[in-house]
């Protein structure tokens, strides 16, 4: 909608002293006779933009003009800054950069940011990204969709189900969704997704609330989680209690320690993690893991020629 352009371009012009027509143009995805126009209509609104011209021209808005802080205090605007920025490094989308955009607004240009956190990590690749958005839309709409999904295992199968949200964990974005031949819950790691569409078809199923769904789901998942007992250098207590957070320690005698953790046994994340230390941990129990972890060490070793 028109409106909701010129408004998000008055909050872009709030931001940034001196825009080009072709910049506004490539970030609202129109025209410069467009932007030119909007230009036009921002101003009969009342809201003092004017044009620079020359080489380094652009559109401005004087900066007298304000959006009040609704008294938000300031260190309670450098938290809701900090969280918003952070969040905006590992999760791509446009309403929430349009929302750093206006909350900016609220701060004093002037006030230094001390504290920075960048989760850039946990973005995953582009493709995750783009089904990310297509899932976004879908949950929106009420909309059905249609992919392919390999499982841990390798088997690709077909699915068309109703997305519901979307979660972050275990350093992934998973996808919980009603499973429509099924008839059932399900979460898929939007990694593993292939050939994902937005069907025609849309969903009146009525659902509980998702939140509850979701803590079910997770405590479902958490009872197919196996626990591990796992023995490391004692010097290395600081790594283990950063990868396995609020997993039991134990001292044992000489140089070693033991942890307890819990881990999907269909996941491959632990088994990285655990062979990335080489000779400073060895599984103790249960037996069966134990023989996993070495054959994978095993198969590995036999594509070299040691």
């Amino acid at each position: 909608m028109k409106i909701d352009r010129l408004l998000k371009i008055v909050f872009y012009l709030l931001n940034h002293e001196n825009v080009s027509a072709r910049d506004l143009a490539e970030r609202f995805h129109v025209s410069v006779r467009t932007i030119q126009r909007d230009m036009v209509s921002i101003a009969e609104a009342g809201i003092p933009v004017y044009s620079n011209q020359g080489k380094n021209g652009g559109y401005s808005i004087l900066p007298s003009y304000r959006v009040r802080n609704c008294n938000i205090h300031q260190e309670e605007q450098q938290l809701i800054r900090q969280a918003l920025e952070s969040l905006a490094t590992s999760y791509a989308n446009e309403t929430l950069a349009g929302l750093i955009e206006k909350y900016h607004l609220l701060l004093d240009r002037n006030q230094e940011q001390s504290i920075f956190f960048d989760f850039g990590i946990a973005r995953e690749n582009q493709q995750v990204q783009k089904w990310n958005q297509i899932l976004e839309q879908a949950i929106e709409a009420n909309a059905l969709v249609e992919f392919f999904y390999r499982d841990a295992q390798g088997r690709e199968t077909q699915r068309l189900v109703e997305p519901l949200a979307m979660q972050y964990k275990w350093y992934s974005w998973y996808l919980f969704a009603w499973s429509v031949p099924q008839e059932v819950y399900r979460t898929f790691k939007v990694a593993r997704i292939r050939r994902l569409q937005i069907t025609p078809g849309k969903s009146d199923r009525k659902h509980p609330a998702v939140k509850e769904l979701l803590k079910h789901s997770d405590r479902a998942y958490g009872e197919t989680c196996v626990t591990l007992e796992v023995d490391f250098d004692k010097k290395d207590t600081c790594l283990m209690e950063e990868y396995f957070p609020d997993s039991k320690i134990e001292e044992r005698s000489g140089e070693k320690a033991r942890i307890w953790i819990q881990v999907p046994p269909g996941e491959r994340f632990w088994k990285a993690l655990l062979l990335s230390m080489g000779s400073h941990v060895e599984i103790i129990s249960p037996e069966i893991y134990r023989n996993e972890l070495i054959r994978t060490a095993q198969n590995f070793l036999s594509n070299y020629d040691i």
